[in-house]
């Protein structure tokens, strides 16, 4: 079995019900069988959004686990398509509170470590894999937020695959603006690719 953790995020200012939660519950109760057949073994997490308690959570789901493949998913509520990123950037900015109304206490994620650390994924096969199912971009921007943090904590672990989507906020169904089903198997098309490309010798999925 290769091990797959997928994360979500509670909610915070300006998103007091963040989809990113319904979507791991939907790809698990559609997806986690199928994924088990294909020795795929699915694990979710909601992380705090919140600059001091999401690294303890993190750091726990990572050390618990012990997965081989990382997905991350956040809302980017101003963005329409589905973002793949690209990167993640020692940065905190000073002007959003999070989900407990605090600041960040520092202008860095971690102190002394590299300006950026790319997302260790085939952003490129991903993307292809799933915009047939909603509207995908690459970015290379994943913000200054918890979302970046997030992404840049877990790149600075020894972990073979590791990415992060911004999903957009739900409307009702259409490529403009996808709705939950279809990023729910965007996503699942983003695990299954994920996992592919962590083991070399792993079956390619069957349709």
């Amino acid at each position: 079995m290769i091990k797959v953790l997928v994360t979500a995020f509670g909610a915070f200012p300006g998103a007091p019900s963040n989809p990113t939660g319904a979507l791991v519950r939907e790809l698990e109760r559609r997806h986690g069988r199928r994924l088990t057949r294909l020795s795929i073994s699915l694990h979710t997490r909601v992380l705090p959004v919140r600059f001091a308690a999401v690294e303890s959570a993190l750091t726990a789901a990572l050390d618990e686990l012990r997965p081989d493949v990382v997905l991350h998913l956040g809302l980017a509520g101003r963005r329409a398509a589905l973002s793949v990123e690209l990167r993640a950037v020692n940065r905190l900015g000073a002007l959003r509170p999070d989900a407990g109304r605090a600041f960040a206490g520092s202008g860095v994620v971690l102190p002394g470590a590299p300006f950026q650390r790319n997302a260790r994924w085939p952003a490129q096969r991903i993307r292809a894999a799933m915009d047939p199912l909603a509207v995908t971009r690459l970015s290379m921007d994943a913000g200054d937020y918890v979302c970046n943090q997030t992404l840049f904590l877990t790149l600075s672990r020894t972990i073979g695959s590791v990415g992060f989507i911004h999903i957009p906020r739900l409307r009702k169904g259409g490529r403009r603006r996808p709705g939950l089903a279809a990023m729910v198997e965007a996503t699942a098309c983003a695990v299954m690719t994920m996992a592919v490309a962590a083991r070399p010798a792993f079956p390619a999925p069957r349709a």
